[in-house]
């Protein structure tokens, strides 16, 4: 290699080392995979499934005077297949924070964002999951409305106070230049929440609009609210909400929810079991009914082991719809 080659490289390896110095950098991510055994609307099958695994890539830049900013990416990956979920990234976002004054995001927002979500972080922080909100024991999107991973959105979260905060997100639900690709509907999350010590609060609300009016059996608005007590190696919680609707002369305005729980742990075991009950909104009778149980045991600090059981009636004014089943897991975090 020539000398002007040398220091070609070793002007590129300084720039890049004084680069990671300025930014910090994280890879991070979970593979979560199980053996599942199903019964739906009658008919019997196995499958092995992901369960929402993902690689991320985040980090900041300290920008002096309690300012920091935020970047961070995140793609779904399907383990069970070796493929990326679409939207391929889970979430997208650049940001600012401070000490003082709380963090903002913008893009591609989910809870996992340093913003946070509105209404699905207060699910996470009140309830369980047994043992992941995805797969067949998913509950995050089908009971609870949690309005999580949006598009196009600027999320805030303030600092906390005496144990509250708050978080909002505005959702734009597509571009005006490019022809409103999602008819101009636009979403606003908020959301308050309280912890101190063993005590859980959560209070949300959310609220769809769009320019000429909501459509028929469109989401209007919704609350929610929860609390979880610690009580040492058992925790109770309990969230509950209503959703509404622009509804027709067959169809609900207001859709009921709620969910109540149990954790239990002690060392590396820990079993969750949940009950929970949603209004079907396109019915005037039905409901859906769902209970689950999950057993966890800790491999590690970064891997557990899991063993769930679901029963969803999915809507009791319908036969023949219910889905049940059992499935063995893995989860690792890295």
């Amino acid at each position: 290699m020539t000398k002007r080659g040398q220091l070609l490289v070793l002007g590129v390896g300084m720039a890049s080392v004084a680069a990671l110095a300025q930014t910090q950098v994280q890879i991070n991510g979970q593979v979560r995979l199980s053996v599942n055994r199903v019964n739906a609307a009658g008919s019997s099958y196995s499958e092995l499934r992901d369960n929402a695994s993902r690689l991320g890539f985040k980090g900041s830049e300290d920008l002096g005077d309690g300012f920091k900013a935020l970047f961070g990416l995140e793609m779904g990956i399907e383990a069970d297949q070796g493929a990326v979920t679409s939207p391929n990234f889970r979430h997208s976002y650049v940001g600012l924070s401070s000490s003082r004054w709380g963090t903002m995001a913008m893009g591609r927002l989910d809870s996992a964002t340093p913003a946070g979500s509105p209404i699905y972080s207060q699910v996470t922080a009140i309830t369980s999951f047994a043992a992941n909100d995805a797969g067949l024991t998913a509950i995050g999107t089908s009971i609870l409305n949690a309005r999580n991973r949006t598009s196009n959105s600027i999320g805030y979260m303030s600092p906390s106070f005496a144990g509250f905060d708050m978080r909002a997100r505005y959702y734009w639900r597509g571009q005006e230049s490019l022809g409103e690709t999602e008819d101009a509907a636009r979403s606003l999350d908020l959301g308050v929440n309280y912890h101190q010590g063993p005590l859980k609060l959560a209070l949300g609300y959310a609220s769809d609009s769009r320019e000429g009016g909501l459509k028929i059996n469109e989401f209007d608005h919704k609350w929610q609210a929860g609390v979880r007590y610690d009580f040492g190696q058992v925790s109770p919680y309990l969230l509950y909400g209503r959703d509404s609707y622009r509804n027709s002369a067959t169809s609900r305005r207001n859709v009921d929810y709620w969910m109540a729980g149990v954790r239990w742990a002690q060392g590396p075991h820990a079993v969750v079991a949940n009950v929970m009950r949603r209004d079907v909104q396109t019915s005037l009778t039905g409901v859906r009914k769902r209970y689950q149980v999950a057993y966890t045991y800790a491999l590690s600090k970064r891997t557990e082991a899991q063993l769930f059981w679901d029963n969803d009636s999915v809507d009791s004014s319908r036969s023949k719809v219910r889905i049940s089943g059992v499935g063995a897991g893995l989860r690792h975090n890295f």
